[in-house]
């Protein structure tokens, strides 16, 4: 299974790359295409107003030199002109009457003939000046297909401009029609369009190996994170993902190491939990069964022994159902069933009220047991509850002190908070197993514990109850001198 789902991973990133990749390779091929396209019409636009413009101007110029001489029938006059304006152009100027006849062609090819032309239709019908772009390869040339097959670019775009030729009195009395090979313009921006296309090309390629480079820097710490999770879900919590730079991916793999380190203390702590739970309920069994055995075995039958044996049995099953109840009180408490009974406590009278409850065990143990604490300490919180913690706390003091020992229990304030010590001078806590006293079933002494009928589990317990108040407990201890229990709670609230 996990091999599969680490295949299907690789192959959903390879999807994810190339879904990416062909994204990005959309975005720029349509942001290219809308610039390309706006360029080339911004160019062809500044290009073709350019040239219409300048060769205009140079049709009007033409028009305002040949008015007096063509008003004067002037026609040499007027061929030269048109030839000065010819020269070293490939263009060509017609000099038309009111009536629209060719009375000058630079070529000498269309003169008496009467030209069928928009541009000098318009102009000779009274306009400023007109012009046109016409393909000669192409019938939409019409009248302009005689005149440009004489042309050396006949197969060329051309442009025809019109102007008026007007007598002193204002009277329209002909046109010039100037025209010019724009075929260069056309050329320009083809040059555009195959540049653009190339550029287009080229970032392509570009965006296809940054894509390429960034999808695999993007994806790679995404995919080593869902192989993670993978294992993970496979039951391996040993995963861990490699921490790459500053960035939110690498924050994401610290969040996961993480994570899989607490699973994996939840897990180890779970397994643990459950093997030291099955040890402390097998061996009251096996001592049971031992005893039981013995006495069924037993012939002839002994009283007396039977009688120790039962006694024997009785205390195994007290034992097993300390156990058992100390295990529903942890998982009551994990599972978040436990609720407290809060109301406002005076702490000093219930630590009195446990010392009391324990000094017959005291002096059974030859245990001098004080208590300190004159003033009232009020919290809130369950009473039966911290009666627990307390009496565990006292409990486990005076069962670790030896014959001729003290125990002192103390409650005092410390700004917001109430404080309990309960001192002692017994055997003490080496410094490798203070830190875990706390763990469940985690003995200093096991031989010992056992034998003053200990589960492991109070100090886990009574730490929990103690967490659920909103305090703290800790514990200091040195080997030989003896230990002592600090336990913090909030003061109760203030009532106005």
């Amino acid at each position: 299974m996990a091999i599969i789902s680490l295949t299907r991973i690789k192959a959903g990133l390879y999807s994810i790359r190339w879904k990416i990749l062909v994204a990005y390779l959309l975005i720029i091929g349509v942001a290219f295409s809308v610039v390309g396209v706006s360029l080339i019409q911004l160019v062809g636009e500044y290009l073709f107003t350019q040239r219409v413009r300048d060769d205009q101007r140079v049709a009007d110029a033409l028009a305002e030199q040949v008015r007096a001489p063509f008003a004067a029938l002037d026609v040499a006059a007027v061929y030269a002109a048109a030839r000065e304006t010819c020269a070293g152009g490939a263009s060509r100027v017609l000099v038309l009457d009111r009536y629209g006849v060719v009375q000058v062609d630079t070529l000498s090819l269309l003169n008496g003939t009467r030209l069928e032309s928009v541009e000098a239709a318009e102009v000779l019908g009274g306009g400023a000046s007109s012009y046109g772009f016409y393909d000669a390869a192409s019938e939409d040339a019409g009248w302009l297909n005689t005149a440009l097959n004489a042309l050396p670019y006949s197969d060329l775009m051309t442009g025809a401009f019109a102007a008026p030729i007007d007598a002193a009195s204002g009277e329209r009395i002909g046109a010039v029609i100037y025209l010019s090979q724009v075929q260069d313009i056309y050329e320009s921006l083809n040059d555009i369009r195959i540049r653009i296309l190339a550029w287009l090309v080229v970032v392509a390629a570009l965006v296809i190996l940054m894509s390429v480079f960034l999808l695999r820097t993007i994806t790679r710490p995404v995919g080593e994170l869902r192989e993670g999770i993978a294992k993970m879900a496979a039951g391996d919590f040993s995963a861990r993902v490699v921490v790459r730079g500053r960035n939110e991916f690498a924050e994401l793999a610290t969040a996961f190491n993480s994570m899989s380190e607490r699973l994996a203390l939840l897990d180890k702590t779970r397994n643990q939990f459950v093997s030291n739970a099955s040890h402390e309920l097998k061996t009251p069994l096996s001592t049971m069964k031992i005893l039981i055995e013995t006495i069924l075995y037993q012939d002839p039958l002994d009283p007396g022994m039977t009688k120790e044996f039962l006694n024997d049995v009785n205390k195994e099953i007290d034992r097993l159902s300390r156990i058992v109840s100390d295990l529903l009180t942890l998982v009551n408490i994990d599972s978040g069933g436990m609720r407290l009974n809060s109301a406002d406590i005076d702490l000093n009278e219930l630590l009195l009220e446990q010392v009391k409850r324990l000094a017959p065990l005291a002096r059974e143990n030859g245990i001098e047991l004080d208590c300190t604490g004159r003033e009232s300490v009020e919290v809130t919180g369950d009473s039966v509850k911290l009666q627990q913690v307390l009496y565990n706390v006292i409990d486990n003091a005076i069962k670790y002190t030896p014959r001729g020992g003290e125990v002192h229990a103390s409650i005092s304030r410390a700004g917001r908070r109430a404080v309990i010590r309960v001192s002692d001078t017994g055997i003490g806590i080496p410094a490798e197993d203070l830190p875990h006293i706390f763990d469940r079933f985690y003995r200093v002494d096991k031989a010992r514990s056992r034998a003053t009928g200990g589960t492991g589990l109070g100090l886990s317990i009574v730490k929990q109850i103690v967490l659920l108040h909103g305090g703290t407990i800790s514990a200091a201890s040195e080997e030989g001198k003896g230990t002592t229990f600090t336990i913090e709670l909030p003061l109760a609230a203030k009532k106005d």
